[in-house]
């Protein structure tokens, strides 16, 4: 690791954080200021292009939190690839799509969260957040698009942190990776100067193609996603969005449980998980250029 003074002001270490997460295996890093979370974001971001406010807070995670870094690895263009040929499986993409970036983002936010605690910075690495809850009453009573929300809104943190903004599918799209990325966190009671939010939507004007690839039509043309739809797989997990809210609540814990954790990861390898979707909201986005 580099070493650091603590007296380094927040500039110096916000670079050097950076520094260490790109030489861990991240491509990019945002850090945002706590106070961009105040307010519902609104004073940052546009309506349109923002994600509503879901899980905790960063200073219910972590008291005295004064900033969030997040940090990007992107899904190789071979796995995507993969994904998209006509074979049965999703074996590439559940696997060096989820399960070994997930791995690796523990792994990254982890060694930053260390780094910044050897230099008297409390610190808590979240990794991708996969942890989810269930809420089916929200969802039935028309709070919100989808019941599944994570602990804390990575989609919201990478905004907030100038990651990227927010495509039409509901994913984050990075100016240089599009969709095709994973994101993970840390909150740290380090005081880390911000990085600039990017301004605009991330799709082209007029473009659907993410509406008009998804099998499920989970996706409508605000670009709100219906996760329920979503989560059906072409009904192999429900036909109908009670019986797929039914198998949401077998695999997910409820909000406000007071126990409960995922026995496995359901969704993401090959067998009773493998996507028959092939996730081509992402694989077909044209906001990435392929490397040849």
């Amino acid at each position: 690791m580099n070493e650091v003074s603590q007296d380094q002001g927040p500039h110096v270490l916000a670079e050097s954080i950076t520094q260490l997460a790109t030489g861990l295996g991240a491509i990019s890093v945002g850090i945002a200021p706590v106070e961009r979370f105040w307010n519902s974001g609104n004073n940052v971001l546009d309506d349109g292009s923002s994600y509503a406010p879901t899980g905790y807070s960063p200073e219910e995670l972590l008291p005295g939190a004064r900033s969030v870094i997040v940090v990007v690895v992107r899904i190789p263009d071979g796995v995507v690839a993969s994904n998209l040929s006509p074979i049965d499986t999703t074996y590439a993409f559940g696997n060096f799509g989820y399960v070994h970036l997930n791995r690796l983002l523990n792994s990254i936010t982890h060694d930053l969260a260390r780094f910044l605690e050897e230099r008297s910075w409390t610190s808590l690495p979240l990794g991708p957040c996969g942890s989810t809850r269930f809420d089916r009453a929200g969802y039935e009573e028309g709070r919100t698009i989808g019941p599944l929300h994570g602990i804390f809104n990575l989609k919201r943190a990478a905004l907030l942190a100038g990651i990227g903004g927010r495509a039409r599918s509901g994913l984050v799209a990075t100016p240089h990776h599009g969709t095709r990325i994973r994101l993970g966190a840390v909150i740290t009671t380090a005081m880390l100067n911000g990085s600039p939010v990017l301004a605009g939507t991330s799709c082209p004007p007029g473009c659907k193609v993410c509406i008009e690839s998804c099998p499920m039509d989970a996706i409508n043309g605000e670009g709100q996603v219906d996760h329920v739809a979503c989560f059906s797989d072409q009904g192999r997990r429900g036909h109908t969005p009670a019986e797929s809210l039914h198998e949401m609540a077998k695999a997910v814990p409820l909000v406000g449980a007071a126990s409960g954790y995922l026995p496995h990861e359901h969704t993401a390898i090959d067998g009773v998980g493998n996507r028959q979707c092939r996730v081509l909201c992402m694989a077909m986005c044209p906001l990435v250029k392929v490397r040849q």
